[in-house]
């Protein structure tokens, strides 16, 4: 579970992971593993459990690899019910460092439930065991997510791009962001502004995916390409 806060060889947790805690009926003397915003773990052993926090001492640390080394962003449309849920979920078990969900002119679904969508990533990391949670924007306008300065490569995933796939992009990139449109797709519009914004479309193969399908393959293939898939 993710540490609380820290200070030198002390950790308190707090909130929904004390929650936790006590769900997994932990008490003082026993061992967990906690990891901080830099990507260590460190095994602690509870020393006190209270109302607010439980305070821990740090015997051990160490720091994984278990982190992609692609700075990746998944940039998924809004979609209906609890479709992005699942979205959320897998991304964070494939490596997604970002989440940047958007609204589009086709797009069915219209609410943002952001902490909910948080809460998923945080238990998806934790079941995968990742060092470190994604983060899961509020949505915003399909515009405003174009023209914000994403580094590296951007990507527009397009069910009528029928000659770019990923595998035949550069070999080497740090950073990629990939945007994947909703269930009505993208009007002809939109994907003409995201070029205007140095975003080049690709497919995803010659099967038409589910857009939460979609969005998850979009994931997978950036990681096999240019992460740790």
């Amino acid at each position: 579970m993710p540490a609380g806060a820290r200070d030198g060889a002390r950790v308190w947790i707090a909130g929904a992971e004390l929650r936790h805690l006590r769900t997994l009926r932990l008490g003082p003397g026993d061992r967990l593993i906690v990891f901080d915003d830099g990507g260590a773990e460190h095994e602690v052993v509870l020393e006190r459990v209270g109302a607010q926090a439980a305070e821990a001492a740090i015997v051990g640390s160490r720091r994984t690899t278990r982190e992609s080394p692609l700075d990746l962003v998944l940039a998924p449309a809004l979609l209906k019910g609890s479709k992005l849920d699942l979205v959320v979920e897998k991304a964070t078990e494939l490596g997604v460092r970002r989440i940047a969900p958007f609204v589009s002119r086709h797009a069915i679904g219209r609410g943002g439930h952001v902490e909910r969508w948080r809460r998923i990533a945080l238990a998806a990391a934790k079941q995968s065991a990742r060092t470190t949670v994604p983060a899961v924007d509020a949505p915003v306008p399909l515009a405003m997510l174009l023209a914000a300065p994403w580094p590296g490569l951007r990507l527009l995933a397009w069910e009528e791009e029928g000659s770019r796939r990923v595998g035949a992009l550069p070999e080497a990139a740090a950073a990629v962001v990939i945007v994947v449109g909703p269930e009505g797709g993208f009007a002809t519009d939109e994907v003409e502004a995201a070029r205007a914004a140095g975003f080049t479309t690709v497919g995803l193969g010659g099967r038409v995916l589910r857009a939460e399908t979609a969005a998850i393959v979009a994931a997978t293939l950036c990681q096999h390409r240019w992460g740790d898939g």
